[in-house]
């Protein structure tokens, strides 16, 4: 009785602190500090620097690519950078970079009308000269993606050497004239003047204004809309210096069909002064009133409009927008080609098939593991990011089936009966199994590039680059994939029966794997190491949690009863939100609730440390000024996912306690709200989910779309938000001096614009909450799994019992095809009879049948069909080989064992060979023709043998080409620079000889050379025709090395590469160097060039396409 008190009082509370907000309505009173919104200093280089220098012939001192900091030429108390080079050969050049925000673009839009450059200069000599200014760096403009602008230093001051202060205005070195873009600026350049020597040293490099922060438009709405029954409000917000509106000022809601308004009201002063989040006054729009459907906007006299919006029922508001951040994860896709049907405007071919990915630790050892999406704007497949992704996916499916049925998405699964969300989760779960190593039950933890920008050496991560750290399995990851995988066994148990039973083994030698390893064994470090967690506790908590729900073993709930108090910590935390992949503390009870027994101890420590946990985040909301639950400016990466997840969990934890119906005004309010934030209602006033609203995000960070020669991104993907920390904080250089204002949308700023799947998994569960609920009663099918025999004597009718809850049975489908009632199924009162004949016709397998109902969700019954009357047959060999060198070419024999069946044919995918030409037949023997065979590309082909009943068989055939020379269509020319150094740097040229274009993508180029001791590589294109994004490599170890070529270096191109015309070419200029950057004696690798400054012919690097030599002589 005591908790039930406890628990309705804590509810009271909830309505109290809801409800009782008072309204301001004095007037606004100057209460901003002096020089409140000044911008800031912005340092470029203090005591720390990024960047890049290089040269050809200066001899640039440089210290790991990049200028050195002089720490013994100390001016004003902080070091300086030194730029030192010698007497040049000829042709010879210079070029430093110093990057303004760590290689992301800096908007320095605010800075430009009467801002400047300035830092401290002295000389060696006196009288030196260079050129400094800016670059830019612009993807997908026709001018290139970065322009550059510089002046003479001589113009504004004479360098001596003594230290002098020197002020440049921003309009000389970016000169808008020539392009550059002053919103989308990453690196202050330092380039040689002429071809004398020099040393001079540069100090407290800033660029500074006398100017004001911007400001953004002042009124700001939820972009797509707000259902029809709910609050309804705007926000109307500004500097108090500038924004001319009152408490009391009027403002109107305007239909924009008819231009008329259709509500008028007074604006309530809701913050004086935000001092935190944006340093605005902020006053409220009430129009709750509104209630009848239509497009609107606010208006307020002397203010620019709102964006549009919507006023209109919930479900079709956000169905749609559910559809479409949904539908994300399939863009995301890896190991698929992203087409047509499944969309129109950003199709494109798969970049990383990834059936044959090497061990960091061991190269010889590959596996694959396909599948899976990317995570995020990079092209890396993480375990425990995609575990909270899918952990959040099939909580909204668990709770809300209704919202998801088949054909929703429009995926390429849609129409095989099973609801498209659970098929996109499978896509990941697939690619999560492989990423088991299957002798310990530990998960690697990533299969990323090196090098995400030049797609270079594609690995499984599981070694140190740091220390002697190998074979790493993270317990983090382990963790996370047992507790989302015995999940998954729920979830597909009905579905899938073997597949499910596949996750839930894999989750149980994942839990093998960390009892063996009491200890946290962190994510490899390879010089940065992403998902790295600190404290596993909650991630086994969850482990343990998911795997007594799905089995019951006394063995989890042990482990979770002596565990669970140390969560305490997480719902006490001031600041922080909801779980996320790293503190998955809510998951793992979330879990243990749902099993058959859960402890009655725990279950009533975990209602109060929710409860305590809920009115927090209540609390947050009403004292927000944004009605967000954002406190004390707490923006950090990824901020949108906490607005988005901490609803969600309100929503699970109520729902599992039994206390949701009685705090769901509560909820409802605190969801949508938190949707008005994520959709515009924000500091920034941006939606940040493509797609929706007049100012939504267009350039999310993506090292995909950016590159792809096509306007942004798709629809539903939510970028990151306002981070605090995006920039150098300790120094100043944040974007904004007010916490909810540090956001800029570029392609380059993955601090605050990249989006990745465990965000939108989260907003994919609001969103469904969203579209409102039904009154509707789903209807319901027994049994919803079955079997049958298609042996005659074995063959029976499956009976069906449906429990119709006021609804009717409309019709069965089978995928996309609809049974026939009286001729595949019966229906008698409330029973379907499924009739034998029909049943008999099905091929073996899992059929899934969906039943449908006027009203409601669907239902599926999963029918094994099986025939044991039938003996498979089976072919030998089930793997050949076939070399399409013309000297070794020869046919491939297969022996048949039939079994009483016969072949009816053989494909290759979905093509069948012809027989008489493809191959032939002999009694119980075929045979491949060489002819055929010739004509298949590199590398495998499976041919699937299908035969008159029972299963098919495949036969897997690698096919290699050792010709050792060709001249086909194309051909490569090439000069190298030096011939010893730390730094292999061929020059190509790609010439297409032929008389028809050549898809870049299918042509790959191989440079021979020897590694001169085995250590680790990096690459980097440093100019392409093509551009270097659209440039890829691959360091491959050759099967036979012979001397000068114990290496080989595999050039590629990236679908955005594009064609390479008959007769055109294109150039690459790349640059390869061992880590530790010790030499090469490249005088005999087979691939360098000796002599010549000029493009040549040269044979010895062999050019390939679709895996078929067509220039140069192999070694």
């Amino acid at each position: 009785m005591r908790k039930k008190v406890s628990l309705f009082l804590a509810v009271t509370l909830f309505a109290t602190i809801l409800f009782s907000v008072p309204a301001k309505t004095e007037a606004a009173v100057s209460e901003a500090p002096a020089g409140w919104r000044d911008l800031v200093d912005y340092r470029i280089f203090s005591t720390i620097s990024d960047g890049w220098a290089g040269d050809s012939g200066f001899g640039l001192e440089t210290v790991d690519s990049k200028l050195p900091i002089d720490n013994a030429a100390v001016y004003n108390g902080l070091p300086s950078l030194l730029l030192n080079t010698k007497t040049p050969s000829s042709p010879s050049w210079y070029n430093a970079l110093i990057t303004v925000a760590g290689w992301k673009a800096y908007d320095f839009t605010s800075y430009y009308p009467n801002g400047y450059l300035e830092f401290n200069i002295k000389g060696n000599a006196g009288g030196e000269t260079f050129l400094l200014g800016f670059k830019d760096r612009v993807f997908e403009r026709a001018a290139g993606n970065e322009i550059t602008t510089t002046v003479n230093i001589n113009s504004y001051t004479s360098i001596t050497t003594a230290w002098k202060h020197v002020k440049i205005p921003l309009k000389d070195l970016m000169q808008v004239s020539q392009g550059i873009n002053i919103s989308s600026i990453d690196a202050l350049s330092l380039k040689n003047n002429g071809f004398q020597p020099l040393k001079v040293w540069l100090n407290d490099i800033r660029v500074t204004s006398p100017d004001k922060e911007k400001e953004y438009a002042p009124i700001k709405v939820n972009q797509l809309g707000y259902p029809a029954d709910g609050v309804k409000q705007a926000l109307v917000t500004g500097f108090e210096d500038v924004l001319t509106a009152d408490a009391g000022t009027p403002f109107k809601v305007i239909n924009t069909a008819t231009n008329t308004a259709a509500f008028t009201g007074a604006l309530v002063l809701t913050s004086n002064y935000d001092a935190i989040d944006s340093g605005e006054r902020i006053f409220t729009a009430d129009f709750t009133g509104l209630t009848a459907p239509g497009q609107y906007y606010v208006a307020v006299q002397g203010l620019q409009n709102s964006p549009k919006f919507t006023i209109g029922d919930a479900g079709s508001l956000y169905e749609p927008f559910l559809n479409d951040v949904t539908r994300y994860f399939y863009y995301q896709r890896t190991g698929i080609n992203i087409t047509s049907p499944y969309t129109q405007n950003y199709q494109r071919t798969d970049f990383t098939p990834d059936t044959s990915v090497p061990l960091m630790s061991n190269p010889s050892i590959r596996k694959d593991v396909s599948k899976g999406w990317y995570d995020a704007g990079d092209k890396g497949k993480y375990v425990n990011a995609g575990a909270k992704a899918l952990s959040d996916l099939f909580w909204a499916y668990e709770l809300m089936p209704e919202k998801f049925t088949d054909s929703q998405f429009n995926i390429p699964e849609s129409g095989n009966g099973i609801p498209d969300i659970l098929d996109e989760s499978r896509w990941e779960l697939e690619w999560m199994l492989k990423m088991q190593d299957e002798a310990t039950g530990g998960f690697y933890a990533r299969v990323t590039f090196q090098d995400d920008d030049n797609m270079v050496d594609r690995q499984i991560i599981d070694k140190d680059t740091v220390s002697s750290r190998t074979g790493i399995k993270t317990t983090a990851d382990t963790a996370t994939a047992a507790g989302v995988l015995a999940h998954a066994y729920l979830i597909y148990q009905n579905i899938d029966p073997a597949f499910a039973q596949s996750c839930l083994d894999a989750a149980e030698a994942a839990w093998g794997y960390l009892e063996a390893h009491p200890e946290n064994i962190r994510t490899p470090n390879t010089g940065r190491w992403p998902y790295d967690v600190t404290d596993d506790a909650s991630n086994r908590l969850w482990a343990a949690g998911s795997l007594y729900r799905s089995t019951g073993a006394a063995e989890y709930n042990n482990y979770f009863l002596a565990h669970y108090a140390d969560m305490a910590i997480f719902f006490e935390d001031a600041l922080d939100f909801a779980s996320g992949w790293a503190n998955t503390w809510n998951t793992g009870f979330f879990s243990y609730l749902k099993a058959a027994a859960p402890d009655s101890a725990v279950v009533s420590w975990y209602t109060d440390k929710f409860q305590q946990w809920f009115n927090d985040k209540v609390s947050r909301y009403n004292d927000s000024a944004w009605k967000s639950v954002i406190k004390d400016g707490n923006y950090y990466w990824g901020i949108t996912m906490q607005v988005a997840d901490t609803p969600m969990e309100m929503i699970i934890g109520t729902k599992l306690l039994g206390t949701f119906e009685s705090n769901r005004a509560v909820i409802d309010e605190v969801t949508y709200s938190q949707l008005d934030w994520i959709l515009g209602q924000n500091p920034v006033g941006v939606s940040f989910v493509s797609g929706y609203g007049d100012n939504s995000v267009k350039y999310p960070f993506s090292i995909m779309f950016r590159t792809d020669n096509l306007p942004g991104v798709p629809k539903g993907y939510l970028v990151g938000g306002p981070n605090r920390y995006s920039n150098d904080i300790t120094v100043g250089n944040q974007i904004s001096r007010f916490a909810g204002k540090n956001y800029t949308d570029n392609f380059q700023e993955w601090t605050t614009n990249e989006h990745t799947v465990y965000w939108n998994s989260g907003l994919v569960f609001v969103a469904a909450y969203a579209t409102g609920t039904s009154t509707t009663s789903n209807s319901s099918i027994s049994p919803v799994t079955a079997a049958f025999d298609k042996k005659p004597a074995n063959q029976s009718d499956i009976p069906v019992n449906l429990t119709l809850n006021g609804n009717t049975l409309t019709g069965i489908r089978n995928g996309t095809a609809s049974l026939i009632e009286g001729t595949d199924y019966t229906v008698s009162n409330n029973t379907v009879t499924l009739l034998k004949g029909y049943l008999a016709g099905q091929q073996t397998g899992t059929v899934h049948l969906t039943f449908e109902f006027s009203a409601g969700a669907s239902a599926q019954l999963s029918v094994i069909v099986t025939d044991s009357s039938v003996a498979n047959s089976a072919i030998s060999p089930v793997t050949a080989s076939f070399d399409k060198k013309t000297a070794s070419q020869a046919d491939i024999p297969v022996a048949l064992t039939l079994n009483g069946n016969t072949l009816t044919g053989i494909k290759n995918g979905s093509v069948s060979l012809v027989q008489g030409t493809d191959y032939t037949i002999s009694g119980a023997a075929v045979t491949l023709q060489k002819a055929y065979l010739a004509a298949q590309p590199v590398g495998t082909t499976t041919l699937t043998f299908n035969f008159s009943a029972g299963a098919s068989a495949a036969l897997t055939v690698t096919v290699v080409n050792t010709t050792s020379g060709g001249t086909g269509s194309i051909k490569v020319q090439q000069y190298n620079s030096t011939a010893t150094g730390n730094t292999l740097s061929p020059r190509i040229k790609l010439v297409n000889t032929g008389t028809s274009a050549i898809n870049l993508a299918d042509v790959k180029l191989h440079y021979y050379y020897s590694i001169d001791g085995e250590k680790d590589q990096s690459y980097w294109c440093d100019w392409s025709t093509v551009g270097s994004a659209n440039v890829t490599g691959t360091f491959i170890k050759p099967a036979a090395p012979v001397s000068g070529a114990d290496t080989l270096f595999e050039l590629g191109f990236t679908s955005g590469a594009g064609s390479l015309a008959a007769g055109a070419s294109i150039e690459i200029q790349i640059r390869i160097s061992k880590n530790d950057w010790s030499n090469y004696s490249q005088a005999d690798d087979y691939s360098f060039v000796p002599a010549g400054t000029s493009y040549a012919d040269w044979s010895k690097t062999t050019a390939y396409i679709a895996g078929t030599l067509q220039w140069g002589i192999e070694p």
